[in-house]
């Protein structure tokens, strides 16, 4: 009798038992959870003095958009809504350049001098869009696409550069199509009476980039350039130095500023095209690349400036290549920014022996076999995406670094970790 209810105990723990592995079993056969883009406190993606200050703040919560803020930005000149804390960081500096350009476009003095601009007409700010609750910029609805090229990059394993070398496409083929919702810049051609030289002198004396795409700013730069190449209106004596209303780890450093500050848009184009050459880049591929007008004189100008800074990095040519077919001022900016994130480690933490990428994505090796992954983004989420990329076979390697420029979720964070990732925050200080 005690050996028949032994051998029934021993029976259930039996079904206990694999009624548990099974339960296992169909557990972890189910599809894995992924997160979704969550709306977040905008202090969780960018400075304070990005948020709110003197005639502007941002809407809150701000929602992630393809691991960038998408931030509202509402000022006394309308409503901006930009992709990423990078763009907000220059809108946010552009602000006090409208303000002041503003006060000179209501002087007797400029109105005079742009009418004797080729226009004709003394156009000023009261023809464009000053009233705050209009919207004057919303690139944020094409950001979601062309980030978008990421995750499709990381689904498909699209090809590295490399393979796009050996493909066996036109060495001209033509430029980018155009990006959703954004109008390609115009072309910067050179400068034989002058006007480009005036505009480079109002952006240097306001601290901006010339060739902003600020649907606000730009007119008024125009204008002012206008009236200062035909109707002699001096520069120096009309705005006083504009103080930057915050310090923010930026892509351009001085000698970029300079460079497009002082050049002509077609010796900035020579320069960088000899320094490409140095770098051993070929010549097809370079031309291909100054072709593209959504890296204007100041992106292309920083970018070959960034590449330089990867001394002794093989591969350097796949970023250019990778750069010739970007369509979209926000990925322009996530390639530039991510390969600056890769300089600063090359010189600060280990030097890398060659570069390659993946989609837009650059991937570096460190000349001691470390594998680093560089993705300029405000905010990492635990994605498919994210997973796709994360897991990747060819990034398969056993030691690997993951330079994000902002933040990651704690899921993120852990499932990195878990993938014998080490995730290193970017270089954005307040």
């Amino acid at each position: 009798m005690t050996g028949r209810r032994h051998g029934l105990i021993e029976i259930q723990r039996s079904i206990v038992v694999a009624a548990a592995f099974i339960a296992a079993s169909v557990a972890g056969a189910q599809p894995p959870t992924f997160e979704v883009a969550p709306a977040v406190p905008g202090a969780q993606l960018a400075a304070p003095a990005l948020l709110a200050g003197d005639g502007y703040h941002v809407a809150e919560p701000v929602r992630v958009d393809r691991y960038l803020g998408s931030f509202e930005l509402h000022s006394s000149y309308g409503i901006f809504r930009e992709h990423g804390a990078g763009m907000l960081a220059i809108r946010v500096r552009e602000l006090r350049a409208i303000e002041e350009l503003k006060k000179v476009e209501g002087s007797s003095e400029f109105v005079a001098a742009l009418g004797k601009s080729a226009s004709g007409t003394a156009r000023t700010l009261s023809s464009l869009v000053t009233d705050p609750a209009t919207t004057v910029e919303n690139i944020a609805a094409g950001a979601g696409t062309v980030l978008g090229r990421i995750g499709y990059s990381i689904k498909t394993g699209a090809h590295s550069v490399a393979d796009a070398a050996t493909s066996g496409g036109p060495a001209d083929a033509g430029r980018p199509p155009p990006a959703p919702n954004e109008k390609e810049p115009p072309a910067f051609t050179g400068d034989p009476l002058g006007y480009n030289k005036a505009r480079r002198e109002w952006a240097k004396r306001l601290d901006i980039d010339p060739y902003t795409s600020n649907p606000v700013l730009r007119p008024l730069l125009d204008h002012a350039a206008s009236a200062t190449f035909a109707g002699n209106f001096t520069v120096s004596v009309t705005v006083g130095a504009v103080a930057a209303p915050l310090q923010y780890a930026s892509a351009f450093d001085s000698t970029v500023r300079d460079a497009v500050w002082n050049q002509p848009p077609i010796d900035l184009a020579k320069a960088n095209e000899a320094k490409l050459l140095r770098m051993g880049i070929p010549s097809d591929v370079i031309r291909t690349f100054l072709r593209n007008r959504w890296f204007t004189p100041t992106l292309q100008t920083a970018l070959v400036s960034a590449l330089d800074k990867l001394d002794g990095v093989a591969g350097r040519d796949t970023i250019v290549r990778s750069a010739s077919t970007i369509a979209g001022e926000v990925p322009a900016r996530f390639l530039l920014r991510s390969v600056v994130l890769l300089g600063h480690f090359h010189h600060a933490d280990r030097p890398l022996a060659s570069i390659r990428t993946r989609g837009i994505v650059p991937v570096a090796r460190a000349r001691d076999g470390v594998l680093v992954a560089a993705v300029a983004v405000d905010y990492l989420y635990w994605s498919e995406e994210t997973a796709a990329f994360t897991s990747a076979p060819e990034l398969a390697v056993p030691r690997r670094i993951l330079l994000i420029d902002g933040d990651a979720s704690p899921r993120a964070a852990a499932e990195l970790s878990r993938g014998h990732w080490t995730v290193r925050r970017g270089l954005r200080a307040a």
